[in-house]
């Protein structure tokens, strides 16, 4: 195993070609996966419009992607909603308080950005008017009418406001987080996330932090649909007997029936003849001292499906439900057969060289525009496109599965809690004195033994700060506070980063606090 990586080199065909400071190598893919240096990082994003293939793989276009935009550029920042509109892609730019117009060549900016302030929570503002200074505090979901007005969920404004080709006004809501049922003004909301309209006309509002669906008739009055005011909950039933826990991503299909992504109950859930169902996923065990249920990241029958904090929900025309599941940091698909992931794996980041190694970090938002899903990568601050190809909505390989074809045993004896391990080619990894660890947004490994474990030599030169990575005649070099940093005297890095070498390589098993490299079954 130690000469893993040796081996396969020595079964391809190596060119290295040095000129310009290009590097490009050809390998014939006859091995365990394809090797495939980058000279740029994948994830830092196009100026406003990318594409990234590999080799028997799928193409996805990548719309900004910038990892520190500033608010008053035209960079998306932390993106969440989306709709389309002749065509273009609507946004609700949350972080820079506006909506923005992605044509797919130049981001057109709608509405203000909000003004620098001690905190992004009291950027932007509530103000009517014409679309260009309009302004808006944090918005959260559009969505556009037959008529082509966007409905805008204002969430920082708990307000729900409405924009056509020349103005914006508000529906209902003051600006103060509340509840009040009324009209217009009178009406109060709490961080709303959510607002669309059915066919009967009615604009259906996901009342976040009132763990509520409310509902706007066309004088603007407002009242309580579905839920309980400020009473969390799980239960289904008709509308008064059942309970959410912060509901934010609604959608509406074709016949009127809502679906709900219901976030802190790990559920999604169907509002159809005013009766509430779950369709999959259900609350996990109370964490005691964040007062919310675990979440979890199980495929399978619907029953046994688990999520993390699902945001959005957009249903395809045969009825199948596709989910942003933030915290699992993957788009998963629930079909009458099961619940199955589309893209992502668990593992934070943003390599995207193609579909089927995509990793993005707390995807907000989904919708769907005939073939194409479009994704929101809030975390990452890009929009995606992915093509619904045949081959995508197979799915990934079933997690059980993967476990099977890495090697690491589903037994319950091999169930572990404690620091991250790492398992390849049959062998854990002692990866020395600084541990892997996890955050919310990434895994953090030490790069000489994960390295030398396939078999390459790593060099530090601790005067240019350049760590170098051979395998034979192949040579990398990463750049000490680009790629790395030194903790504890040890380089360390993403497993992102090493996956911009590795592509489509490494899966993450919380279960097993376990990293390991996957080798489909048809190459093994």
């Amino acid at each position: 195993m130690k000469y893993l990586l040796r081996e396969i080199l020595e079964s391809k065909k190596l060119l290295i070609l040095v000129g310009t400071g290009v590097l490009v190598i050809s390998l014939l893919v006859t091995a365990l996966f394809i090797w495939q240096p980058w000279s740029a990082s994948p994830g830092s994003g196009p100026e406003a419009l990318g594409e990234a293939e590999a080799v028997m793989t799928t193409k996805l276009r990548v719309f900004d992607g910038l990892w520190e935009p500033t608010r008053h550029s035209d960079e998306l920042y932390y993106p969440l909603g989306l709709a389309i509109i002749n065509g273009d892609i609507v946004v609700a730019d949350s972080k820079c308080d506006r909506i923005q117009i992605i044509d797919g060549d130049s981001n057109r900016r709608i509405g203000m950005p909000g003004q620098y302030g001690l905190s992004y929570r009291d950027s932007g503002a509530l103000i009517d008017g014409y679309r260009e200074h309009a302004m808006f505090m944090k918005p959260s979901s559009v969505f556009v009418c037959p008529s082509e007005t966007i409905i805008i969920a204002d969430t920082g404004n708990h307000a729900i406001r409405r924009m056509d080709a020349e103005f914006v006004i508000t529906i209902a809501g003051n600006g103060v987080a509340g509840f009040n049922d009324g009209k217009e003004g009178d009406a109060q909301f709490n961080n709303p996330r959510s607002a669309v309209m059915c066919p009967d006309g009615y604009i259906y509002v996901a009342d976040t932090l009132n763990h509520v669906i409310r509902r706007i008739d066309s004088y603007g009055f407002v009242t309580v649909y579905a839920g309980e005011p400020k009473e969390q909950g799980f239960a289904d039933g008709n509308l008064w007997e059942a309970r959410f826990f912060e509901p934010t991503g609604l959608y509406v299909d074709a016949i009127g029936a809502i679906y709900v992504a219901d976030s802190a109950n790990h559920a999604i859930r169907k509002i159809e003849n005013d009766v509430v169902t779950t369709i999959a996923g259900r609350p996990g065990e109370l964490n005691r001292f964040t007062g919310y249920h675990i979440g979890d990241y199980i495929d399978g029958d619907n029953d046994s499906a688990r999520f993390n904090f699902p945001r959005d929900v957009a249903p395809m025309p045969n009825g199948d439900v596709m989910v942003a599941d933030s915290l699992n940091h993957a788009i998963r698909l629930i079909t009458p057969d099961g619940t199955k992931t589309i893209a992502g794996n668990g593992m934070a980041g943003q390599f995207y060289a193609s579909v089927e190694n995509l990793k993005m970090t707390r995807p907000e938002g989904v919708y769907i525009n005939g073939e194409t899903l479009y994704i929101s990568d809030s975390y990452n601050n890009r929009v995606l496109a992915v093509p619904l190809t045949e081959r995508i909505l197979e799915g990934r390989p079933s997690r059980n599965k993967m476990l099977l074809e890495t090697g690491i045993s589903t037994d319950s004896r091999y169930s572990y809690q404690g620091d991250i391990r790492v398992f390849i080619a049959d062998e854990w990894i002692d990866m020395g004195r600084v541990a892997p660890w996890n955050t919310m947004d990434a895994i953090y490994v030490p790069i000489r033994p994960l390295f030398e474990a396939l078999g390459a030599s790593v060099h530090l030169d601790e005067r240019t700060n350049l760590l170098t990575i051979t395998i034979q005649e192949w040579e990398t070099v990463l750049a000490l506070d680009v790629d790395y940093f030194i903790l504890r005297g040890i380089a360390v890095t993403t497993i992102d980063e090493i996956e911009r070498l590795f592509p489509h390589t490494f899966e993450w098993f919380p279960e097993f606090s376990t990293i390991a490299l996957h080798i489909p079954s048809d190459l093994r």
